[in-house]
């Protein structure tokens, strides 16, 4: 018997293999309908769903919270513009402006109401209506009884000044109650003190603590240069306070010399520190310019 080549056997096998296959397509077809599902698959009534998102009373902690209260920033209201401007319709707030009111004559017809002013100190005193610009500063939008609401030409902000208490202000001559202690300073008058050198050392040795209990801004002029540094908070009974500075007073000098830089208000630190005998702050009060003088004693 002859036996068979490979070709002729590896032939056989690719046929059974053939035939095998065909079984199988044909047995697929005969029992496909079978096995498809004679219904559809129930559908699901699916709801979208719904994000919960926090009610606006939510947020009420951080619009309610005011931490600019400290040095006289009043934060963006909701709804600010896009550049983050305050809204105009905002409350006036105390200005820091050097304006000074000097007295108001209140008209029925409030366009014919007038306000005396004096921009800047040294300067002559103006009368100004509503609408009327005290000039390169505010423009004034309502005149009261020792009150005025001006709004301010750089930063669009309604703000308003008043009057000085008139039953402070004192005719003739000037009379003194003497000098009065005011914790470690002496009062000699409302711009002259006394302190002893050993309770300044002691006063300004720790200067962390002696920043904490003030807070001092710097106030920009119109060509945006500091002009000089606003006391925006002072701590009741802090050396601030004995030495006859009020919150709301800037800062523009010590010694003679201009205070328009924070290196330079360092000066002013350092001046407390130093072997000097006299010391000389130039502030800025209620738009007038002051000189507080200090005598060191050993």
């Amino acid at each position: 018997m002859k036996s068979r080549t490979p070709l002729e056997t590896a032939s056989i096998y690719l046929l059974l293999a053939f035939i095998g296959l065909v079984l199988a397509d044909l047995s697929i077809l005969y029992f496909r309908d079978m096995m498809l599902p004679s219904q559809p698959p129930p559908v699901r009534n699916q709801q979208p769903r719904r994000i919960a998102r926090p009610d606006r009373s939510a947020y009420n902690a951080v619009t309610e919270r005011n931490i600019f209260n400290a040095d006289q920033k009043i934060p963006d209201p909701i709804g600010a513009g896009a550049e983050g401007s305050a809204s105009p319709d905002a409350a006036p707030v105390l200005s820091n402006l050097p304006i000074q009111l000097l007295g108001t004559i209140v008209h029925a017809n409030p366009a014919r109401s007038i306000a005396t002013v004096t921009a800047r100190s040294g300067t002559e005193p103006i009368a100004v209506k509503v609408d009327g610009e005290i000039p390169d500063l505010a423009t004034v939008t309502k005149i009261e009884r020792a009150k005025i609401i001006f709004r301010n030409n750089a930063t669009q902000r309604l703000e308003y000044i008043e009057m000085k208490d008139e039953s402070k202000i004192s005719f003739g001559a000037a009379t003194s109650s003497g000098p009065t202690q005011q914790g470690d300073v002496m009062k000699i008058s409302d711009t002259q003190f006394e302190l002893k050198r050993d309770d300044i050392n002691r006063l300004t040795n720790n200067l962390p603590e002696l920043l904490q209990q003030a807070r001092a801004v710097p106030r920009m002029g119109p060509n945006g240069q500091i002009e000089c540094f606003s006391l925006a908070d002072i701590a009741q009974g802090s050396i601030y306070e004995q030495l006859g500075l009020k919150r709301g007073d800037c800062i523009k000098s010590v010694n003679g010399e201009k205070i328009d830089s924070p290196g330079k208000a360092m000066e002013m630190y350092n001046a407390l520190r130093s072997g000097s005998n006299a010391i000389q702050i130039g502030i800025e009060r209620g738009g007038r310019d002051e000189d507080f003088s200090y005598s060191i004693t050993n």
